[in-house]
């Protein structure tokens, strides 16, 4: 077949199959053409070369369309959390139920991103919109979703952007974040990319973010959650209360104590925060002891306590009379006794 043939064709099922040389001839007839005059060949040309830019055009808007991502629906049982956890979730999450009305009433408007998963056959691992997908659970409804073909490297980038688009992280959900992908392998540029941090400064922040999670016990901070109004600062001084990603003994007692109460559990998260930094930063009080020495009768003659480096004696007159002054008029000599056995 020629390349006019061919041509001609085309242009036949460009216009639904209509002869474009009856389309010209059904033309109203030019004045030029009236007067006698033929149209040029050069014009026939130009005519033949449009018709082609117009098929030109619909062949790369075909291959467009054709290209682009579609959105699918997918069984919400079909779909796995991303890999990484960036956002704590608190006990209730505050905002699903206005999330699972909307979606009830107006259908999911915008759908979440999607990749096949690299082990599970049939599945596909979520890069943003949990939410959106946890509502839909909660619906039993299908999930509409774009699926792309992702790295670890851009699943936790797209996600960590729909972050900063969305909602800030909190200082200590960004922390946690960082400090996860470290531990997973991915380097800081790729992390500060995560955080929607530029190269110039991200990486310092991506150092400090890190450093800060790896001081903490993670369950502690967990218990804590997000706190969005505690900021750095604060998660520092926090920090200095541990070694080794723990607090001391007696700290950790007192610390669990306050993190099973009622108190603790009907607080939000910045409250919770606020209360055991408090507890931390509180003097400790000295642990005390009680001893006795006691008489020939059994009875309790000098009552030893000591409270941290303070000794006490303490006699009671009733129980043995006489003897806080004999000890009074004794204790001159006991103390010279004792400096000179010591040196």
């Amino acid at each position: 077949m020629n390349n006019a043939s061919d041509r001609s064709k085309r242009m036949k099922a460009m216009f639904g199959g209509i002869n474009p040389e009856e389309l010209a001839a059904a033309v109203a007839p030019s004045p030029l053409s009236q007067s006698g005059r033929r149209v040029s060949s050069g014009a026939v040309r130009s005519m033949q070369d449009s018709f082609s830019a117009i098929e030109d055009e619909n062949v790369r808007l075909r291959e467009q369309i054709a290209g682009a991502e579609a959105v699918i629906e997918i069984p919400p049982d079909q779909l796995v959390p991303s890999f990484v956890r960036d956002r704590m979730e608190e006990h209730v999450d505050p905002g699903l139920d206005d999330l699972v009305r909307s979606l009830r009433e107006h259908g999911q408007q915008v759908p979440i991103l999607v990749r096949p998963h690299p082990d599970r056959p049939g599945h596909y691992q979520i890069a943003y919109g949990h939410r959106r997908w946890r509502a839909a659970n909660t619906l039993n409804r299908p999930v509409k979703a774009i699926v792309r073909e992702l790295s670890d490297d851009a699943l936790v980038i797209a996600q960590g952007k729909e972050n900063s688009e969305r909602k800030d992280l909190s200082f200590i959900e960004q922390a946690l974040f960082a400090q996860e992908l470290k531990e997973r392998g991915f380097d800081r540029q790729t992390i500060a990319a995560a955080l929607g941090r530029s190269e110039d400064k991200g990486l310092a922040y991506i150092s400090i973010l890190t450093s800060l999670a790896a001081a903490l016990a993670p369950e502690i901070v967990r218990k804590i959650g997000p706190a969005p109004k505690t900021g750095r600062p604060k998660w520092e001084k926090l920090a200095a209360h541990f070694f080794e990603r723990k607090l001391p003994a007696g700290r950790s007692s007192a610390a669990n104590g306050l993190m099973s109460s009622d108190k603790w559990l009907s607080a939000d998260s910045d409250a919770r925060f606020a209360m055991l930094l408090s507890l931390l930063e509180a003097k400790e009080k000295p642990a005390s002891s009680r001893s006795a020495i006691k008489d020939g009768a059994g009875r309790e003659a000098v009552v030893i306590e000591r409270t941290g480096t303070v000794t006490r004696f303490a006699i009671d007159d009733r129980r043995s009379p006489g003897l806080a002054e004999w000890l009074a008029t004794e204790l001159p000599a006991l103390v010279t006794r004792f400096e000179r056995d010591r040196a």
